[in-house]
């Protein structure tokens, strides 16, 4: 009985030495002052709208008063907010972390980021990208990705609300994404579009009722043209409902 009293005793002092060196811990950690910023782009992309030296730079230059600060007295909430404004982050975390070097440990400042991923790019009278979510993502110099080139006049309204759901819909779609290279918006938002095979155009029309107009396309492609054949013509017409007009060169 005697030895069961002096283990708990025991036990229970151990719990509070190690309580006690947490905390200790703890506080220590909270008062070491952030040194510099480590970034993290949590992408498997090699390229980037953003990279890592541009969020760096962007928090030296709008928060540069954090380095020498403890830890516990950068506000991370306001530098998350200031980041979710930047048109190509998708998603934001921003925390503080203690790292060693050497026999010292000194604060960073941690930011990881995922980046948006374009849907299409817009080219012609305005340049932009747009992404899943219909946000827009500025044109860059630096990162060309692979995704549908849509010329002509095109607004980052229409962009969203009637190329969005469209082209997602060719995206998501083997034959279509396969054969679907380019789209052109005239004046009134009447749609062209450039196939990869052939050098036909297709008089698409305007962006509504899209399903039904790719069905006819691809019944067109699959049983009109199983034998090959469509090099012959100029241009398919889908702007009609329940018919498909093909003209010849």
């Amino acid at each position: 009985m005697f030895n069961k009293i002096v283990n708990s005793v025991l036990w229970s002092l151990s719990l509070i030495v190690i309580f006690v060196s947490l905390g200790f811990s703890i506080q220590q950690t909270h008062q070491l002052k952030c040194a510099n910023v480590k970034v993290e782009i949590a992408d498997s992309a090699s390229q980037h709208f953003i990279e890592n030296s541009d969020i760096r730079q962007w928090v030296h230059r709008n928060y540069q008063g954090i380095f020498g600060l403890p830890l516990q007295d950068v506000n991370l909430r306001k530098i998350e907010d200031g980041l979710r404004k930047l048109h190509a982050i998708e998603e934001v975390d921003v925390y503080t972390n203690v790292y060693e070097q050497g026999p010292k440990s000194f604060g960073s400042l941690v930011v990881r980021i995922k980046q948006r991923e374009p849907v299409f790019r817009v080219v012609g009278s305005s340049a932009f990208y747009m992404d899943k979510l219909g946000k827009v993502i500025e044109w860059s110099p630096r990162y060309t990705p692979r995704v549908m080139i849509v010329g002509g006049l095109v607004s980052a309204e229409f962009a969203r609300k009637k190329l969005l759901p469209l082209i997602t819909y060719i995206n998501d779609d083997k034959f279509l994404s396969a054969q679907i290279d380019q789209i052109y918006v005239n004046a009134v938002g009447e749609l062209s579009m450039i196939p990869r095979v052939g050098e036909q155009i297709i008089l698409f029309g305007a962006p509504g009722d899209f399903q039904t107009k790719f069905r006819n396309l691809k019944a067109l492609y699959t049983d009109g043209f199983k034998d090959g054949g469509w090099s012959i013509y100029k241009s398919i017409n889908l702007e009609f409902q329940n018919q498909i007009i093909c003209t010849k060169k």
